[in-house]
């Protein structure tokens, strides 16, 4: 059965340890003079802006292309609007927008746990085998769509390999029915290999 191409960006899974992720995150004030719309699914990173509240700033990892390297924070994984609502997150508010829209502050909710397993669609040109797991990969910074909020992001086109300076690590493919494993538009599991939080990179095996 072909792999049905449904590009989301990255959705946090489970930890390292096989517990599964239960939706923690922490927020991260995103400024207003950042030009790039950032989306749920979006990897990010650290952003040297000055924020105007107490939270960390950050800014969507990559603007175009394939990314090989650079520190990444975590993944979006919702958006608040106000300091009120970032405080208290789970206070309702029927205008969280669907992204976070270019030159506009917003707050993001950003899975940045160290040991965090993403779900992602794998992008490389020869789809990556089970022989590669454990190997590192980029990620294409493609733009996501303002009109459901999805992220464009999935793994580099260029075959994994050892690299220390590579942000992902690949960790398997996702073992499911309606994903056929080495076939095009197959999901991968990736963690950050290059985490400001946990390690600066390690060489693949």
């Amino acid at each position: 059965m072909a792999n049905v191409q449904r590009v989301n960006g990255f959705r946090p899974v489970k930890h390292l340890s096989g517990a599964p992720y239960n939706g923690q995150f922490n927020i991260y004030e995103i400024v207003a003079n950042d030009s790039t719309a950032t989306m749920v699914g979006d990897l990010v990173k650290g952003d040297n802006g000055t924020g105007t509240d107490v939270y960390p700033t950050c800014v969507r990892h990559g603007t175009t292309g394939e990314v090989t390297s650079g520190e990444a924070i975590g993944v979006i994984v919702g958006f608040v609007t106000m300091p009120a609502q970032a405080a208290n997150p789970s206070a309702p508010n029927l205008d969280v927008p669907l992204h976070r829209r270019a030159s506009t502050k917003a707050y993001a909710m950003v899975a940045d746990a160290p040991d965090l397993i993403f779900e992602v669609q794998d992008g490389a040109t020869t789809p990556t085998t089970k022989t590669q797991i454990g190997l590192n990969t980029g990620f294409m910074a493609t733009a996501g769509s303002t009109t459901t909020g999805a992220s464009g992001m999935i793994t580099g086109t260029s075959a994994p390999s050892t690299a220390t300076t590579l942000p992902l690590r690949i960790m398997g493919i996702v073992n499911s029915p309606d994903n056929e494993a080495g076939a095009a538009y197959q999901r991968l599991l990736v963690m950050i290999n290059t985490h400001r939080y946990g390690s600066v990179g390690t060489t693949g095996v």
